[in-house]
């Protein structure tokens, strides 16, 4: 779908210090997750599935999973479209350390 906000996340979210919850996802979004995402601490959670947005998931961001985002406890989560595409083998985005990979076609999430 070509409906929702589209672009791509400007550097300065990273302002966005208070920020818990960012939930992108089915939006026709572009471009990379931005390193400075990673300065938000106190984000719970990250939810960019079903965009456009294609790269690897910054260390910066993965490095939240010991705060908040992908904890133990199971509050945080942090999810992508990092499972295989079905047609090039690779996934939209690459991710280590998310804690649900989904399916960009299918939106499928494991």
């Amino acid at each position: 779908s070509n409906e929702g906000i589209t672009g791509s996340i400007s550097t300065l979210i990273g302002g966005l210090e208070d920020l818990r919850y960012l939930f992108l996802n089915n939006n026709p979004m572009t471009g990379t997750i931005p390193t400075e995402l990673g300065l938000c601490e106190k984000l719970e959670v990250l939810r960019v599935h079903r965009t456009n947005i294609q790269g690897t998931m910054p260390d910066e961001i993965c490095s939240l999973r010991d705060k908040n985002l992908h904890s133990e406890s199971g509050t945080g989560v942090l999810y992508s479209d990092c499972r295989p595409n079905n047609r090039t083998g690779d996934p939209f985005l690459k991710c280590d350390c998310c804690s649900d990979c989904c399916d960009h076609l299918t939106g499928v999430c494991v």
